[in-house]
């Protein structure tokens, strides 16, 4: 009798790990070669302003309730370099760890999972070290984080007109 895990408890092959990640690349190339960034389109402003509240009372809420009861720092760090991106500003590790109030080690694990899943990139290296590095989100994690912008804040704008 050959012992097999149900269909709800079945891993992805490596295969299938490999085929996800190497086409979250191919997508990353291609809107590298777009020559027009995407933007929020209808937002004014307004989506900016949203996201600035959203990060800031996600905060908020560590302060009151204590870091590790909402603990999703993949999601912060996407936040926060989106929120850099908007604002054009560039953002090193240690700077992260600091707003993010992480420890480097959980920074780095994060960062990693993120560049394999090509949605963080490595802009530039100082000669100072690993912490000086300077992370951006790659245009596919730029048109995710805008899409999902829209698609939460973007509702109320649409059920008033």
């Amino acid at each position: 009798m050959t012992a097999h895990m149900p269909p709800e408890r079945a891993m992805p092959s490596q295969q299938a790990v490999d085929l996800v990640v190497a086409l979250q690349r191919c997508l990353t190339r291609f809107h590298a070669l777009q020559e027009e960034p995407p933007v929020l389109d209808g937002q004014d402003g307004d989506g900016f302003t949203m996201l600035a509240r959203y990060v800031e009372a996600r905060r908020a809420r560590s302060m009151l309730f204590g870091q590790g009861l909402f603990a999703d720092p993949a999601w912060d760090l996407l936040l926060t370099l989106f929120q850099a991106e908007l604002e054009d500003r560039t953002m090193t590790l240690e700077q992260l760890t600091e707003t993010l109030r992480l420890s480097m080690n959980v920074m780095l694990n994060h960062v990693g999972i993120l560049e394999r899943r090509g949605l963080l990139a490595e802009h530039s290296l100082s000669p100072r070290g690993q912490r000086r590095r300077v992370m951006r989100l790659t245009p596919l994690a730029v048109d995710a984080m805008t899409s999902w912008l829209s698609i939460a804040f973007g509702a109320e704008e649409g059920a008033g007109a």
